[in-house]
């Protein structure tokens, strides 16, 4: 399992000053001479001596010189290669690496490098590769062995994997590190006993050894045994105090583990010990997180050597935009797109400060350049997602945020959005993503929230309380736990310790639109209309944004004032026209208020606007249902099961309409289970499953399904009838009766209570 770790390797390299005029002098000592073959081997003295006085910059320049007079110069490629890792680029070393170790295959030292970065880089088909090429060249090299094993577990061919670990541990049984990759291929084929005691033999065979420690760190770490990790990197750092990797990795258990301030001494030792530049960028990173962003500038300010390099560079600029100074961050990112356009990592910063300055569409735009740029950047990913998310395309922002987990799998903040985000249309599926954010993260308190919230959607408010009650001890002085606890006291119809709760939040956060948002609510559960009204027109005197607009949206229908909410809609489109959420409501509206025409053509918008328009097109098929079109609306749910297979709402509706028309019952029957998969408590999906049931004549099932469905909600007069419809159907019109006169009583609308009138004059009445 990866943990994050506090460093970032920059893409491109950018040349100091100093160091160009030096490069520039040695090509004018060398314009005599004219041999390309003498001055590419010139080229690499140079760079060779550059390396060796650890003065990395200037040699990669050498080395690209030496490059540029001859491509397949390998030992050049291997030396930059050799470089590249020194600066911290990662991507640099792995493609130089890869050339040279095509150039010089029987370079064992290239084959294995080459092999372990494609390895790092997620590329286990390609490491394999560079293995056979390491073994053709040494048939028993145990690192090869090693590489192909490791590799080979990234493919899951976790049985070849063990053979060529099992290999290599034949050919030098006491070798301890082989035993830590046989026991991380045994961790991975989820075989933990195995995996923990391979790692411990290898800890015995190596005890001077910190990386087997390491890896038994990591195992216990990735196991939730956070206590025996901490143990094991604390044996590491006694071993070798210096180790970048396991003060790396105590600073992220320290971190991780609510404890930031204990782990800045490990991250100054790596910033104070480390050649490169990865430590400095890690406490600078640091510094950020935890608020301070003048030190993680002098810090950056503070780099002799990496000081142009574009990782330096931009974060830099995200100290600078921290501190409050746009225009410098802004320049500092230039500055690097100047030198390569194709920095993904510049482009999304660009895109965050612009958004920062309210130019979303371009900040937007430079967002999704990153993620073109390079597709696996989980930071790109979910600054996407947010974007989405900020613009109402529900669909598109999920993806985003499962594409960025995908690629980073401990993102807890990824997590918590994608919950969210869930929570309205999947609540359970909701709950589950945020039990794993607050797994990955157990100190996040936006996690927790999300769980709270989830909990409160699916109505489990017995579990929420149980949550809540820890927050309210926790983080005493925290609004978002208040207004939380004043929602959850308002479901529960705690309207003195709802009050009590909103108070709270207000005082420490007055200005909060979620805090005004509860506060409103309260009011309406109170029937207090004129206080909501009055409370959030004094708050539109002050500020016009779209999200407070959207909440004078909400408010304005929950007091039937269909005019003022379709005003305040307009100013929202106006205020922000990239938002979708009030082209979404503004089609609801005039759905309400049976305005079928306007309504489609809003949602039809919509769609246009939408990466994924799961919402809109749905929508459209439930107006086609509407106006008595059912074959156009059965288009639309297909287009909307195209682009979501889990989309509930289209899944539900979809089978009904073929349940109706008699149409492939078996297909319509597949849809509604599905629907219930998604959404197993949702009455109207569980009654439909019922109705497919029915229509199959599986008068049994049907029953069960009906009366599911009235459990969840007792008083619906078209479940009953229903319900009445399958006892009938399985012959016990007794039974039958007695649901539909339930029906009547509970009320449907008039051609079904007419239809139900009929049917209990054949049914015979109960004795």
């Amino acid at each position: 399992m990866q943990r994050p770790e506090y460093t970032r390797l920059p893409d491109t390299l950018k040349t100091p000053r100093i160091t160009l005029l030096v490069a520039a002098l040695a090509t004018v000592l060398a314009v005599g001479c004219t041999d390309p073959l003498v001055r590419k081997q010139q080229y690499l003295e140079s760079g060779n001596s550059y390396f060796k006085q650890a003065n990395y910059p200037a040699a990669i320049i050498e080395f690209r010189n030496a490059i540029q007079i001859d491509a397949r110069f390998g030992a050049a490629r291997k030396q930059l290669g050799e470089a590249y890792l020194r600066v911290g680029d990662a991507r640099g070393a792995l493609d130089q690496f890869v050339r040279a170790s095509d150039l010089l295959p029987n370079d064992l030292d290239v084959q294995l490098k080459a092999g372990n970065l494609l390895l790092a880089a997620r590329k286990p088909e390609d490491a394999v590769a560079r293995a056979d090429a390491a073994l053709k060249v040494q048939p028993g090299n145990i690192d090869a062995l090693v590489l192909r094993g490791n590799a080979l577990a990234g493919l899951r061919s976790f049985d070849d994997a063990l053979k060529s670990i099992e290999q290599a541990i034949k050919l030098d049984p006491d070798r301890g590190a082989t035993y830590t990759n046989l026991g991380l291929i045994e961790l991975a084929k989820g075989r933990r006993e195995q995996a923990e005691a391979a790692l411990i033999r290898a800890v015995s065979l190596s005890p001077k050894d910190p990386r087997p420690r390491l890896a038994l760190g990591n195992f216990y770490w990735a196991t939730d045994r956070t206590r025996d990790a901490e143990q094991q990197f604390d044996a590491a750092l006694q071993l070798e105090p210096t180790n970048l990797a396991a003060n790396r990795f105590m600073a992220s258990l320290k971190f991780l583990t609510g404890r930031r301030a204990e782990a800045e001494p490990y991250l100054r030792r790596i910033a104070d010990s480390s050649k490169g530049v990865d430590g400095t960028l890690a406490l600078a990173d640091y510094y950020l997180i935890t608020g301070r962003p003048q030190e993680a500038i002098t810090r950056l300010e503070g780099l002799q050597n990496g000081r142009s390099l574009p990782g330096v560079v931009l974060l830099l600029a995200r100290a600078h935009a921290a501190a409050g100074d746009l225009a410098k961050a802004r320049s500092l990112v230039e500055e690097v797109l100047k030198a390569n356009d194709k920095d993904a990592a510049a482009h999304l910063l660009k895109g965050q400060l612009l958004v920062l300055e309210g130019k979303r569409e371009e900040g937007f735009a430079e967002i999704r350049t990153a993620t073109t740029i390079d597709p696996s950047s989980a930071d790109a990913q979910f600054a996407l997602g947010k974007m989405y998310a900020g613009r109402g395309d529900s669909a598109a922002a999920q993806a985003a945020f499962r594409e960025a987990l995908r690629i980073n799998p401990r993102a807890a903040v990824a997590q918590v959005e994608l919950s969210a985000l869930e929570a309205r249309s999947k609540p359970l599926d909701a709950i589950r993503t945020a039990e794993e954010a607050t797994r990955t993260d157990p100190t996040s308190l936006a996690a927790r929230l999300a769980l709270v919230r989830s909990l409160v959607t699916a109505r489990d408010l017995a579990r929420a309380e149980r949550e809540m009650s820890k927050l309210r001890v926790e983080y005493p002085n925290v609004a978002a736990v208040h207004a939380q606890d004043s929602r959850l006291a308002l479901l529960k119809n705690d309207v003195t310790g709802a009050r009590k709760a909103i108070d709270r939040a207000e005082k420490l956060e007055p200005r909060s639109i979620e805090t005004l948002s509860v506060s409103i609510a309260l009011d309406l559960k109170q029937n207090n209309a004129t206080g909501a009204r009055t409370r959030l027109e004094e708050r539109l005197k002050e500020e016009q944004s779209p999200q407070l607009l959207l909440l004078a949206a909400n408010t304005y229908v929950a007091l039937s004032d269909q005019t003022a909410a379709e005003r305040v809609l307009r100013a929202a489109i106006a205020a922000d026209p990239s938002r979708n959420e009030p082209y979404a409501m503004l089609g609801s509206l005039y759905l309400n208020q049976k305005k079928l025409d306007e309504a489609f053509h809003e949602f039809e918008a919509l769609s246009t606007r939408q990466a994924r328009p799961v919402q809109p097109l749905t929508m459209m098929g439930m107006i086609l249902e509407q106006q008595g079109k059912p074959e156009l609306a059965k288009k639309r749910y297909e287009e909307v099961l195209a682009l979501d297979s889990r989309a509930g709402t289209a899944l539900n509706n979809l089978a009904w309409l073929m349940a109706e028309s008699g149409e492939d019952l078996d297909e319509a029957l597949r849809l509604a289970q599905s629907a219930v998969a998604v959404a197993p408590e949702t009455p109207q999906i569980i009654d439909t499953l019922g109705w497919v049931y029915y229509k199959r004549g599986l008068s049994k099932s049907a029953i069960e399904q009906f009366q599911k469905a009235i459990q969840r909600e007792p008083n619906s007069g078209f479940y009953h009838y229903h319900l009445g419809l399958a006892f009938m159907q399985a012959g016990d019109n007794v039974r039958g009766r007695t649901a539909l006169e339930q029906a009547l009583k509970y009320g449907t609308n008039a051609p079904t209570a007419a239809a139900i009138r009929r049917s209990l004059e054949v049914a015979p009445a109960a004795r």
